[in-house]
């Protein structure tokens, strides 16, 4: 297989960008329940649950736009 080095090359802010979007989501995640709650059940404001699932939808979508990348850079149809 014949790879071009440039567009693998290429798509390194890509896959840094998705990485940090995980340590985001995982750090936002972490915040609220990373410890048991006192009554037995996560409460969390509805403006924080709406950041939470936008957070999460980004991350997914840059994840899958890295995969689409990386598959395009090799030729490949993604799955």
């Amino acid at each position: 297989m014949n790879i071009d080095k440039s567009k693998v090359q290429d798509l390194e802010p890509l896959i840094c960008d998705s990485i940090n979007m995980g340590d985001v989501l995982m750090s936002m995640l972490e915040g609220h329940f990373g410890r048991t709650p006192e009554k037995g059940h996560y409460i969390i404001p509805e403006a924080e649950g709406d950041r939470l699932f936008f957070v999460a939808c980004v991350a997914m979508s840059m994840s899958k736009t890295a995969r689409n990348a990386y598959y395009e850079a090799l030729g490949w149809d993604a799955p």
